[in-house]
C-alpha cells in the first residue's frame, strides 16, 4: 500500500485562521484604546471639575488642568476635546453645583476600514463651588 502525504493542507488552514486571528487581535487593540481613552477624559473632567470648584466657576485653570491631563495621555490630545465648562447661575456662588463635559473624539490606532474610523467619547464630572465666582 502506497501512503500519499497532502501536502499544502498545513497552509490551507493557516491561512484560513490568520485571516481571524489578525481581526480578533485589531480588535482587542481597538477596545485597549476606548478603554485607555476613556480614563484618560474622565479623569481630565475629573481634574477641571476640581479647579473650577476652587475657582469658583469656569476658569483659565479648568482649562488647562484638562489639557493637561489629555495631552499627558497615551493616545489623547487636548485639541480634540471640547470641554464645557457650566454652572447653575451667573454668577456661580458658594455650594453650586458645577458641571464639565467633555467630549472627545479620536481615530483608532488599528482601524478597521471602512465601517470604524473614529471613536467618540464623552464624560462629566459635577462639584460644589468652593467659593464664589470673582
Amino acid at each position: 500500500m502506497i501512503v500519499r502525504r497532502e501536502r499544502g493542507q498545513a497552509i490551507v488552514e493557516f491561512m484560513l485562521v490568520i485571516g481571524i486571528f489578525l481581526a480578533l487581535v485589531l480588535w482587542l487593540v481597538c477596545i485597549g484604546q476606548i478603554l485607555l481613552a476613556g480614563y484618560t477624559v474622565n479623569q481630565a473632567a475629573r481634574a477641571a471639575a476640581h479647579q473650577a470648584a476652587l475657582a469658583g466657576g469656569a476658569s483659565a485653570t479648568a482649562y488647562d488642568a484638562a489639557a493637561a491631563v489629555l495631552n499627558a495621555g497615551v493616545g489623547t490630545r487636548a485639541d480634540a476635546a471640547e470641554v464645557r465648562i457650566e454652572c447653575l447661575r451667573t454668577p456661580c456662588r458658594r455650594y453650586d453645583p458645577i458641571t464639565v463635559n467633555i467630549a472627545y473624539q479620536g481615530a483608532y490606532w488599528a482601524p478597521v476600514a471602512p465601517f470604524f474610523n473614529e471613536f467618540t467619547l464623552e464624560s462629566e464630572a459635577v462639584r460644589a463651588a468652593e467659593r464664589d465666582q470673582q
